[in-house]
């Protein structure tokens, strides 16, 4: 193994292994006979309070079975093992994936936070705008030749702008915030009979809403080894949405800055994802490389927030009017 985990492994007793994801340290191990996975966290204190009080609210969520144990600079739990399968792509799988969402922003969208870290604006100098356009260049120098003047055309010119314009239209813009994953993906995601459970959500913080449901659109499929190569179709968003929507009253400025945020996703976790995807090998997998490309290509309007029909909750409608709709 590359890196010594050897003191994780005996704080929480379980045996010397290497990790079952490949681009996280997750290990199995466990714990007075009940099986666990191993991994790291972020802010323990307030991600152990959100996630239990989710599991109070009947989410389906892991919640933490032994920890936070600081570790080498780094905050590790336990999580329960969740026997399940993984998400088929199948509309029903994604429908359900929708609901989860849409149900976890309608409990966190408004006070009671349980003291998540609030989102950090990015603040991109010169040098980083450059080392974004440099990176995307080579990737697609290597591996995509093909692709490079069309994606270079069309972003390079909004990573430069994206400080002037794209971060202020969302950041000034008073969206609702929520607690949220920040990481809403199938992988993140174990499929039973009563349907998805989360069980990564250390990546959560208190955010706008509308940029974590941008970016599952982006990135639901992404590191998901057995599905198609691609983001979200047309009808696959429509199910997704609707089943979202049954949840959550978008205002009239979320549906506004809708674009804005897909964009702004796109060219802080998009870009990131792609060329990172170099250096981690995976745009030498037949199936992320074709990922990989469907997303530096996406066209965003492919994904409306708009409903194909009336898609919201009893429970939902009855919620006041949101004065700016």
């Amino acid at each position: 193994m590359t890196n010594d985990y050897s003191e994780v492994f005996r704080q929480f007793g379980i045996e010397p292994q290497e990790s079952v994801y490949p681009y996280a340290p997750v290990f199995r191990g466990a714990i007075d006979g009940v099986a666990v996975a191993v991994k790291r966290t972020h802010a323990p204190e307030a991600m152990g309070r959100w996630v239990r009080h989710l599991a109070r609210l009947g989410m389906p969520v892991v919640t933490p079975l032994a920890g936070p144990r600081r570790i080498g600079g780094d905050d590790w739990v336990a999580y329960p093992w969740i026997d399940g399968r993984a998400y088929d792509g199948s509309p029903a799988d994604i429908r359900a994936a929708g609901e989860l969402l849409g149900r976890l922003h309608a409990a966190g969208d408004a006070g009671g936070s349980p003291g998540l870290p609030g989102f950090e604006w990015p603040d991109h100098d010169e040098e980083s705008v450059e080392e974004d356009v440099t990176g995307l260049d080579k990737v697609l120098r290597a591996y995509r030749p093909d692709l490079r003047e069309e994606v270079l055309g069309r972003l390079e010119p909004l990573l430069r702008s994206f400080m002037a314009t794209t971060l202020p239209a969302v950041r000034d813009a008073g969206l609702p915030v929520a607690d949220v994953t920040m990481d809403f993906k199938a992988v993140n995601l174990v499929y039973g009979q009563a349907g998805p459970m989360l069980v990564d959500p250390d990546n959560g913080e208190r955010a706008p809403r509308l940029l974590d449901l941008a970016l599952a659109v982006l990135l639901f499929h992404n590191d998901a080894a057995d599905r198609p190569g691609r983001l979200f179709d047309e009808s696959e968003w429509a199910a997704f949405r609707d089943a979202y929507l049954g949840h959550v009253r978008v205002t009239a400025r979320e549906r506004e800055l809708w674009p804005v945020a897909l964009t702004y996703m796109l060219l802080e976790w998009g870009v990131w994802t792609a060329v990172n995807g170099g250096e981690a090998g995976d745009w030498d997998d037949p199936r992320q490389a074709a990922f990989l490309a469907d997303l530096l290509t996406v066209d965003v309007t492919r994904y409306p927030l708009e409903p194909s029909r009336p898609a919201l909750s009893a429970a939902a409608a009855s919620r006041p009017d949101d004065p700016a709709a």
